[in-house]
């Protein structure tokens, strides 16, 4: 089963996929608000299906992960507003690119070698179609950067060898930019989980040449600056300072230098950044049925963090550092003006005395 959140707003709506159909669930009251068969057939390479929505829930993509065909539904008018195919070389070694820009432009393959962008609502291309956005490169599974300004693929080139490219949206689509796709993380594999951190640097799973599995932090077009051995998981999310891998464990590292934090026995799927969330099923195959892993606390000692995160606060202290210790305090139980302090928007000087309070422990 395929699954993937209904937009990014705070709430637990998920669409899942079988080989027949689609299905939308809003997990907190139970209500199935969608539900449609699979818009094409399956040709027999793989049943397996990827999905991706729009970022108001309005739209959703669906195609044959190995496959050819793809469609666009309208969850609101229950239809089939877009037709997708990718053509026929080699679509069964790759995953079919699918990503939503926003709440109406799709990004999508219409070769193994070129990306197109569309508005789904009113079919029209808005990318260059030129010869020379043509690469030599297996476009895979893509995703956005934070901002929205630029996407990963995690495909890969004959040898054959994995390559993370990257690519500037906007660039792209005032001309033929995407001949200038930056690579960043290769690997004996493809396809296999990645995130972004920030714009400028992305968080990847990879498998090294002598099948070593690790996890790596780079920026972009530079070799990494964090790597350590760790078995690859099914997914991964970035919650604000921390990397959460998920899979038949939830383990917990530092998004930055990759240090461990913890890990729980909590088996899940994916990920809903808009409510922070973890989906779980009874089994990874997806057999259902499905649950939440609510609003996940970081599993690490807390106390040890609260003192981490406030002397890294001490040395480079922003907005964003505060909030992070913050949440950290609440998940320790604390309440009151030390959150309220720590979360206003008020002028804070370069020292806080409540950081210097918590970092000496």
């Amino acid at each position: 089963m395929a699954q993937t959140h209904a937009g990014t707003a705070d709430r637990p709506r998920w669409f899942f996929a079988t080989p027949r159909e689609i299905v939308g669930a809003d997990l907190e009251t139970g209500e199935t608000f969608f539900r449609h068969a699979l818009p094409f057939t399956l040709d027999g390479q793989s049943n397996a299906v990827v999905l991706t929505a729009s970022d108001d829930g309005r739209f959703l993509a669906v195609a044959q992960a190995q496959g050819r065909s793809g469609a666009v539904l309208d969850v609101h008018a229950g239809t089939v507003a877009l037709r997708l195919a990718r053509g026929d070389y080699h679509p069964e070694h790759c995953a079919y690119p699918l990503c939503f820009l926003d709440d109406r432009r799709l990004v999508h393959a219409v070769e193994w070698n070129q990306l197109a962008v569309t508005n789904v609502t009113t079919g029209e291309r808005l990318d260059p179609r030129l010869d020379e956005t043509k690469l030599d490169y297996f476009f895979g599974s893509l995703e956005r950067s934070p901002s929205g300004s630029k996407l990963a693929s995690t495909g890969w080139v004959w040898q054959p060898m994995g390559l993370i490219g990257t690519l500037d949206v906007e660039t792209w689509l005032r001309g033929p930019g995407e001949a200038a796709l930056q690579f960043s993380v290769d690997s004996d594999a493809w396809d296999l989980p990645m995130t972004w951190l920030d714009d400028e640097r992305i968080i990847a799973c990879v498998l090294d040449f002598d099948r070593t599995q690790r996890l790596v932090v780079s920026k972009l077009g530079e070799a990494p600056e964090a790597s350590i051995e760790q078995p690859i998981g099914a997914a991964l999310a970035v919650r604000r300072d921390e990397l959460l891998l998920i899979g038949e464990r939830t383990e917990a590292f530092d998004a930055h230098d990759l240090s461990r934090r913890g890990s729980l026995d909590v088996r899940c799927h994916a990920w809903h950044p808009g409510t922070q969330e973890a989906l779980s099923f009874a089994s990874l195959e997806g057999a259902g049925p499905w649950s939440l892993v609510s609003r996940p606390r970081s599993p690490v000692n807390v106390a040890e963090a609260i003192v981490s995160i406030a002397r890294r606060e001490q040395e480079n202290p922003s907005p964003q550092g505060r909030l992070v210790l913050a949440d950290a305090l609440e998940a320790a139980g604390h309440h009151g003006e030390a959150l309220d302090h720590l979360r206003s928007e008020s002028a804070h000087g370069h020292r806080c005395f409540i950081v210097d309070d918590l970092a000496s422990g």
